[in-house]
């Protein structure tokens, strides 16, 4: 298998208690067996608290969230007791990879970690030039076009290998009805969704004011990255597929960061949203076929 990880990727560090987004909340985090196995034999106070976190339903572990929607094992500094009195080791599986990712594309393994970590979106947005994808045998690095080209896959043209901003009515029209239909990860984004769709043309205006003064490379970096994040999707829906999800993707975080001044915080809440509900990728992957 060849290994492909973006430029900057291989340098990524959880930000731990100063992450404004503490992965350690909303989702409640599945255990692996063994991990649990470990977890009810583990002595001490520790070893208590975990067991009185821990639920299971059907034959899987996970914790619950206590009432403001945070891990019971959350310390006040934003650390994770685990991690502070057992080490890394001692995670289960998923607190152990996330926000990594790892999809299988023929003889590739695309690697990353998830726009729903705000260091992710830091990275990102630090990069000097175009995204590069570097082999990780090789250390050959790769733009976006130049990597698909090695993977072997559909040919696209080269203006729908990049972000363009432009937009219609009728195209925002669209991407919002799109993104009304999948499972709303809180309140908040139907809200904010249903507000949009009530005030189209003056979305559409922040939208195209924003243009002169938003930070194009970056978007373009980020519509990348997220086509790369589906391209083990290419056999089922293919390569034009995956450019329309990408882009209508990257249009509304275009939008959102027009609105708000913080595009890597619009990029974080969409990911929220989106990236991590196979569901809703699978619909929204569906909407563009």
């Amino acid at each position: 298998m060849i290994s492909i990880i973006p430029e900057g990727f291989n340098d990524f560090c959880c930000k731990g208690g100063a992450c404004r987004h503490t992965c350690c909340q909303v989702w409640e985090i599945d255990i692996d067996a063994d991990t649990a196995e470990y977890y009810q034999q583990l002595p001490g106070k520790l070893g208590q608290d975990l067991r009185r976190a821990m639920v299971k339903e059907g034959d899987t572990w996970h914790f619950q969230l206590d009432p403001r929607g945070y891990c019971y094992l959350l310390d006040p500094d934003g650390l994770c007791r685990v991690i502070k009195e057992l080490g890394e080791d001692a995670l289960c599986d998923i607190c152990t990879v996330h926000p990594r990712f790892f999809t299988y594309v023929y003889e590739y393994i695309l690697c990353g970690t998830g726009l729903c970590c705000e260091k992710t979106c830091e990275i990102l947005a630090a990069l000097p030039g175009p995204l590069h994808f570097i082999q990780e045998e090789t250390g050959v690095q790769l733009t976006f076009p130049e990597l698909l080209t090695e993977m072997g896959l559909e040919a696209l043209p080269e203006e729908e290998l990049h972000f363009s901003p432009d937009l219609t009515l009728e195209g925002l029209t669209q991407i919002l009805q799109n993104l009304s239909a999948t499972e709303p990860i809180d309140a908040a984004w139907t809200q904010d969704l249903q507000g949009l769709l009530a005030a189209l043309p003056e979305a559409l205006e922040q939208y195209r004011s924003y243009r002169a003064k938003a930070p194009l490379a970056f978007f373009d970096r980020l519509y990348q990255f997220i086509f790369y994040r589906q391209l083990d999707q290419e056999a089922a829906y293919g390569m034009e597929t995956l450019a329309r999800y990408a882009r209508q993707s990257t249009c509304f975080i275009f939008l959102q960061a027009a609105r708000t001044g913080d595009a890597l915080e619009a990029a974080r809440r969409w990911s929220e949203q989106i990236e991590y509900d196979t569901e809703n990728v699978g619909l929204l992957l569906s909407q563009q076929t």
